[in-house]
């Protein structure tokens, strides 16, 4: 290592890949996000250097992390994707700095206040419990690929007003920004462009025939005469796949991988729905999905580390959100923790727009999976994977349980009708 950013050949920092970290034997790359935290606290050392990439800096203590996020004079979004996810156009509100990111938030801030998300709490139940019905009679099921990945895909969806049977292309055009574009770009160079075509009309489409679903209103919001271009609603239907389906996917599907296997947990939820949304946070905070790029814009010294102008930082949020010096047994799932100052939807002003979506879609699928099926378990005869990557989690869980009986006969749409079909196919 370079003697000149003070980290060690011996450093888990020095070779560390955000993208590709080491996976221990719980299923997960918690083991190693626990050991970087201790080299953070034993060493004093909240900021190192990874050779990966080409270099870059990576900071996981809490108060660096926090800290930098607050600092947009000298760290800047522009990509806060590190390698860059494949769009044409910056991340609406994600990949944007102030003044241009907070003209952003007061065009689009409305359609996504906790009175509007709670407009949807029943629809959102009802496609829970039909997605339960497609799979309840055979005692199995992937609950990541019929639930995790479904569930935020049909809101996302509705939300939009778009069709709910698009949901599976949703999800696959989302998994080509964010992860096959690292991994085979040749493979998602199509997926994209078909992407961005059908945006393009749909755009096109609701500045002609505006409804009254959340595009359309953005589409014709004003703010002292002001709009969104082109190109920044283009920017904001794909940040609107990434975070409204990417993330909340990746959280649903660890959460019910988690229960599967803690039985102690499960049964706590099971009596005392009351405290399943303080899990939800703390899901957030211990598996946290995401981790966030900065660039670099001014020079700057964080933990005592100085740093150049152009250099690209990656904010670890899964090890910052492990200090003990924030968090009582950060090592310890627990269940009602509170207070919770995690990190894992960001602060500041770049706090995740749909947070309170993101939450209330855990929520829910959490109460009436639980009601459903209270009792379930992995099946071992398959294996669960974790998904790495930027935003990273469990991309299949396949548990077993007694069989039940359907609530209905028939899915309640064609979206829900989709998602089985596409299950079967898998």
């Amino acid at each position: 290592m370079s003697a000149t950013n003070g980290t060690s050949s011996k450093s888990l920092y020095s070779n560390f890949d955000h993208l590709n970290p080491p996976i221990g034997p719980d299923g997960t790359p918690n083991e190693f996000y626990e050991a970087l935290r201790d080299e953070v606290l034993q060493e004093k050392r909240p900021v190192g250097w990874s050779e990966q990439y080409g270099g870059f800096w990576v900071i996981a203590g809490y108060q660096e992390v926090f800290e930098t996020i607050h600092n947009t004079a000298a760290f800047s979004n522009d990509t806060v994707t590190f390698p860059s996810y494949g769009t044409s156009e910056p991340l609406m509100l994600a990949g944007q700095d102030d003044p241009e990111h907070k003209r952003a938030r007061l065009l689009v801030n409305e359609p996504f206040s906790p009175g509007r998300v709670m407009d949807f709490g029943q629809m959102l139940r009802d496609n829970v419990n039909s997605l339960i019905d497609g799979f309840i009679g055979d005692g199995r099921a992937d609950v990541a690929r019929i639930i995790g990945n479904p569930i935020p895909a049909l809101l996302t969806a509705v939300v939009m007003g778009l069709p709910a049977e698009y949901g599976p292309r949703f999800h696959s055009w989302t998994w080509a920004l964010s992860h096959e574009v690292i991994t085979d770009p040749e493979k998602a160079a199509p997926k994209i462009k078909e992407m961005y075509s059908y945006f393009e009309g749909v755009i096109d489409e609701r500045r002609k025939n505006p409804g009254e679903d959340v595009l359309s209103r953005v589409i014709h919001s004003r703010v002292d005469g002001d709009y969104l271009n082109h190109d920044e609603l283009l920017g904001f239907c794909t940040t609107l796949l990434l975070g409204g389906i990417d993330n909340t996917s990746k959280l649903i599907a660890t959460a019910l991988w988690r229960l599967a296997w803690d039985f102690e947990l499960r049964h706590r939820l099971t009596r005392h729905p009351e405290i399943i949304p303080t899990t939800v946070d703390e899901f957030l905070r211990y598996y946290a999905p995401a981790t966030i790029g900065r660039l670099i814009k001014q020079d700057v010294t964080v933990g005592g580390v100085a740093m150049k102008k152009g250099q690209q930082v990656m904010l670890m949020l899964p090890v910052a959100n492990r200090d003990p010096n924030v968090f009582l047994y950060p090592d310890t799932l627990i269940a009602d923790r509170s207070p919770n100052k995690h990190l894992g939807l960001g602060t500041g002003i770049h706090r995740c727009l749909g947070a309170h979506i993101l939450r209330v879609e855990a929520k829910i699928v959490l109460e009436e999976f639980l009601k459903r099926i209270p009792d379930f378990e992995l099946d071992h005869g398959k294996r669960a994977t974790w998904v790495p990557g930027q935003v990273a989690g469990m991309g299949t869980v396949p548990i077993v349980f007694e069989p039940g009986k359907p609530l209905r006969a028939e899915p309640i749409n064609s979206g829900v009708q989709t998602w089985l079909e596409h299950a079967a196919a898998a």
